[in-house]
């Protein structure tokens, strides 16, 4: 079972210095790819070391038109370089924190060009499953950890804007006490790519498709949102996603009977309402998640963007 948020696992705002190295060169973590996964890492700690030098050495660039947060308004201001983000998601039986930073080294953070994207988070959810042998439930707690770090490319194709990375990917699920029945647990490290587009539909309308795979747990998720703009800076739609893992292909193609009494997160139906001015933006959203042949829960989250 993987709880994390569909807004974060692939939302176009992220950030987290998370102590990223040392959780994944934790004693006992498990590899998925491990080696292919360390080389990406290291290349990215030496990209990012070359980018602040560059930050840290070149003469800031004259005022330009930037894009304002994901949305496709251009407005007069200066380079901006760096994307902060943190967020919060919770339903009935799970809740989590995360955050996030995106650089863009070598432009303005709304124009082409490479982007560093480093995501981190930590939660933890409840469940209920049936002992396979004895029939009897028995109640589970988790905590999970995760953290990210990606490099990629913005592109502005007018109305699209379309962002890719690739990277490394750490994902850690601790559960209390251990469940030999869930294919979800332990810590792995593997390959990440995501791709996210935005397309601006007139001068009210935007449309988002949020995409992601991780080699460790096998995690895959996409968001997909509709937005109206109510006023200037204000905009509401309909949101829906879905959020799959190891364990919800084990379920899915109901190769044992470990039913659960609590929701899972396979898909979520909701609304969203977003405030944005140019260097920022906070968005919230609910609606009902689970896999839709069971009980629903309630999910609410809130994010919150700046931008320097």
């Amino acid at each position: 079972m993987t709880v994390l948020p569909l807004t974060m696992i692939n939302t176009s705002s992220d950030v987290y210095f998370v102590v990223f190295l040392s959780l994944v060169v934790r004693g006992g973590t498990k590899t998925v790819g491990g080696s292919i996964s360390l080389c990406i890492l290291r290349g990215l700690c030496a990209i990012l070391a070359t980018s602040i030098n560059l930050l840290i050495n070149t003469p800031p660039a004259s005022a330009n038109d930037g894009q304002n947060s994901a949305s496709g308004e251009s407005k007069k201001g200066g380079n901006r370089h760096y994307e902060i983000w943190a967020g919060a998601d919770a339903a009935d039986n799970a809740w989590l924190l995360y955050s996030g930073t995106t650089l863009a080294p070598l432009s303005d953070i709304h124009q082409n060009g490479l982007r560093l994207r480093f995501v981190g988070g930590y939660g933890q959810y409840t469940y209920q499953a049936f002992d396979n042998s004895t029939l009897a439930a028995r109640s589970f707690s988790a905590d999970v950890t995760f953290a990210d770090a990606l490099v990629g490319y913005l592109w502005r194709l007018d109305p699209l804007i379309l962002k890719l990375f690739v990277g490394a990917s750490f994902s850690d699920h601790q559960i209390h006490p251990g469940d030999p029945n869930n294919k979800v647990q332990g810590a792995e490290i593997g390959a990440k790519g995501v791709a996210e587009f935005w397309f601006n539909i007139g001068e009210k309308g935007f449309a988002s498709l949020n995409l992601a795979w991780s080699q460790a747990h096998n995690a895959r998720s996409a968001r997909a949102r509709i937005g109206y703009r109510v006023w200037s800076k204000f905009s509401i739609g309909p949101e829906a996603g879905i959020n799959v893992d190891r364990q919800g292909d084990y379920k899915i193609n109901d190769e044992q009977a470990n039913f659960r009494s609590e929701p899972i997160d396979y898909g979520r139906v909701g609304m969203f309402a977003r405030y944005e001015w140019y260097g920022g933006e906070i968005a919230a959203s609910t609606g009902l998640l689970g896999d839709f042949r069971e009980d629903q829960s309630i999910y609410g989250t809130v994010n919150w963007i700046t931008q320097f």
